[in-house]
């Protein structure tokens, strides 16, 4: 199935021509993020599925088995999703071995110069996209490791050892990613506000958790 998802999208004429093809037609949503994330984990856990995904040799049959399995989804929408993640990944390695645009990016003002730096570097995507990346690798407790005792994020290195730390604790002093470590609840939780990600004995609120309360606060 990944090979797929490389053939289709991410293979370089593929990647190229979708990468063009977004830059000026970007009309889609979190809740189109969302649902091709929820896809994808459901083809995970589904082996069946992800075996007839990988039998695929075009995107149509593809695209029919994900609307048979109740996710109606267009070329368009998987060429957004994976070519804007694959971009942002690709800042962040580039960043990482060219310590001149680490530190542009690292002192960015606010996000849109983030974002207008990235884009003069050739990668392209929104501020609100960015955040939806971060948050997503911030709520697994499989990529990234924390530290209680200090609130700090140690490293995460998911994607090709790609260190994501700096950029997280960037986007939380932005205020565009939210103080919470994990998006699974625990089994031993004290309160019985389970919904609440602001609570002690979920995670240790970062440095700039009091940042992003004065935000909201200036914004409502």
């Amino acid at each position: 199935m990944y090979y797929q998802i490389w053939n289709f999208f991410l293979k370089e004429d593929k990647y190229i021509y979708w990468k063009e093809k977004i830059k000026v037609n970007k009309t889609f949503d979190k809740a189109t993020w969302q649902k091709i994330i929820d896809f994808l984990s459901l083809v995970e856990q589904t082996f069946q599925l992800k075996s007839q995904l990988a039998e695929t040799d075009s995107i149509e049959p593809f695209l029919k088995l994900a609307t048979e399995n109740g996710y109606n989804l267009t070329a368009e929408e998987l060429a957004w999703f994976l070519v804007t993640r694959r971009q942002i990944w690709d800042l962040f390695d580039f960043a990482q071995k060219t310590p001149s645009l680490k530190e542009e990016l690292l002192t960015a003002k606010d996000p849109q110069q983030f974002v207008k730096i990235a884009a003069e570097n050739g990668y392209y995507f929104s501020v609100e996209e960015l955040a939806w990346l971060l948050i997503e690798i911030k709520s697994s407790p499989e990529l990234v490791s924390i530290n209680n005792s200090v609130g700090e994020i140690l490293t995460v290195s998911s994607y090709g050892r790609i260190e994501i730390g700096y950029w997280i604790w960037l986007a939380e002093d932005w205020g565009i990613v939210p103080p919470f470590c994990h998006r699974e609840k625990p089994d031993n939780l004290l309160s019985g506000d389970t919904n609440n990600p602001f609570l002690l004995d979920r995670c240790f609120l970062p440095k700039s958790y009091f940042n992003q309360r004065i935000l909201v606060s200036s914004n409502s």
